[in-house]
Parts: structure tokens; sequence; C-alpha cells
């Protein structure tokens, strides 16, 4: 009876005596070998396309980000603009009104002879 076993001396690059019956076997393991090899270059450009895809993408988001921060940033100066000139417009009314405040109630206190 034949042996199915692998014999450990032989490599795979090296040439395999077989019988005539066993010429498929080698055919059939060289294609698979081609096929392995065929799919792991393919794996390789699909892994490398999509990391180009990614890193693009990747760009694309840091643009649009960029952009959303600025524009976010120039209407929150526009904001802060706005609220501190409503601020001194409040401030200046309320000046205003305790310099008013202050001169009648000197004018009270003035006649009615008190002063401080």
């Amino acid at each position: 009876m034949a042996s199915n076993r692998a014999n450990p001396s032989f490599r795979l690059n090296e040439q395999i005596p077989l019988s005539a019956s066993g010429k498929q076997v080698p055919a059939a393991l060289s294609m698979m070998v081609d096929s392995m090899t065929s799919m792991v270059e393919r794996a390789k450009i699909d892994l490398e396309n999509v990391d180009q895809r990614a890193r693009a993408d990747l760009e694309n988001i840091d643009q649009r980000a960029r952009k959303d921060v600025a524009l976010l940033d120039q209407r929150a100066r526009e904001d802060i603009q706005k609220i501190d000139q409503k601020a001194r417009k409040d401030i200046a009314i309320l000046d205003k009104r305790a310099r008013e405040d202050h001169e009648l109630l000197r004018k009270v206190r003035k006649n009615r002879g008190l002063t401080s």
C-alpha cells in the first residue's frame, strides 16, 4: 500500500518525484498556492485602496471641521461684540440714572439743610 504521508525531506520549491497517477496532486497544489498568492496580493491592494480612501475622507472631514470651527469662532466673536455693546449701553444708562439720582438726592439734602 502506498503511503500518503508527506516526505519532510522535500521542500515546496523542489520537484517531487511522483508516479503517473500522482502528477495531479502537485498541479492542484501549485494552483492552490497561485490562487492564495493572488488573493493575498488582491487583499493587499484592496487594503491600500481602503487606506487611501480613509486618508482622503479624514482630510475632507478635517477641512470641514476647520471651516466649521472658523465659522463658529466668527459667530462667537460677533455675538460677544453685540453683547459687549449692549452691556456698555446698559452700563451707560445705569450710570446716567445713578448720577441723576445722586444729583437729586444732593438737592434734597441741600434743601433740607442736611450736609454729608
